[in-house]
């Protein structure tokens, strides 16, 4: 006889095949070996194929047990899948709205986003409840992907199938010198200028897809920077002004600084530049949310950040 709850015993089955052992899958499972044990016989004896050679010590999975599991994995993603869409739904019926935003985002976006956080508004005159979360790019399209935010702002490229990706604006990088740096006369710097040079920068984990991409430009211009990351815009300047190396920084970041020592030049090359795109899930386009999106997409474009 089969299980009442096929998912339930599917689930089981897929964690006894991670772990290799009914015991330890057991304890994982929260229930006692035996129970186990008798669960997936009567499974097995229910479809009439063995999905586990128990001869060793070690148990093995037969060759339709490596079939059962590959799909099962499938399935139990898809129900997870679908219960995260039960709640993303609950929450768009029943608030807060949750939008997410990069660091990297230009400074010019960070006043819309502070409008739409009911912390800034008088009390009685609150935005539908909203909610606003910081975080890397790849987390922020892992969050929307996941149903813990509905709308994020960050940088591209992004792309994946089920996401709606909207470009709103390109911001330029600001080179940061020593006083005393061969570029320091320059009007602007280009990407040639930069061969060599030691550039303190962002961490590849922050905005891993935009790192690989100005690498790969850099290296098809025959460029050869070295890059050092550091944790922070204030980490970047220090060791630019103690003659380190140089330090590029997004251009709105730096824009009301006036550090001693330090001389900000533009990076003349719109290929290096930070794209900020306002994405969301394509199945979520709709209704309240949609109109939510739409309207602060518009705010968004109104603001026109481009690199001039």
């Amino acid at each position: 006889m089969q299980s009442k709850n096929p998912l339930e015993v599917t689930i089981m089955i897929v964690v006894i095949a991670q772990e290799g052992n009914f015991v330890r899958a057991s304890k994982k499972l929260g229930i006692t070996p035996p129970s186990l044990t008798r669960r997936v016989t009567l499974l097995e004896q229910s479809i009439g194929v063995k999905l586990f050679d128990r001869s060793t010590r070690k148990v093995d999975l037969t060759a339709a047990g490596r079939l059962f599991v590959q799909e099962a994995s499938l399935s139990i993603s898809h129900a997870e899948r679908a219960w995260d869409l039960a709640r993303f739904q609950a929450q768009i019926e029943t608030g807060p709205y949750r939008i997410g935003y990069s660091p990297y985002t230009h400074n010019a976006f960070l006043p819309l986003l502070n409008r739409l956080s009911p912390a800034s508004h008088p009390p009685g005159d609150e935005p539908s409840g909203i909610v606003l979360e910081t975080a890397n790019t790849l987390e922020l399209v892992e969050r929307v992907l996941q149903g813990r935010l509905h709308v994020a702002l960050g940088v591209g490229p992004i792309v994946d199938r089920d996401l709606w990706v909207q470009r709103v604006g390109q911001e330029g990088f600001s080179v940061c010198l020593p006083r005393n740096h061969r570029l320091a006369q320059k009007v602007a710097v280009t990407a040639h200028d930069l061969d060599r040079e030691m550039i303190f920068w962002m961490p590849r984990s922050l905005q891993p897809r935009f790192y690989g991409r100005v690498m790969r430009y850099m290296a098809s211009l025959s460029v050869r920077p070295v890059f050092k990351e550091v944790k922070s815009t204030t980490h970047a300047l220090e060791f630019t002004v103690h003659g380190f190396g140089i330090a590029l920084l997004p251009r709105s970041s730096v824009a009301h600084i006036s550090y001693s020592g330090i001389v900000f030049k533009p990076l003349a090359d719109r290929y290096l530049g930070i794209e900020i795109a306002l994405f969301m899930r394509r199945d979520q386009r709709y209704g309240k949310l949609k109109e939510i999106a739409d309207g602060f997409l518009s705010q968004l474009l109104a603001l026109r950040i481009e690199i001039n």
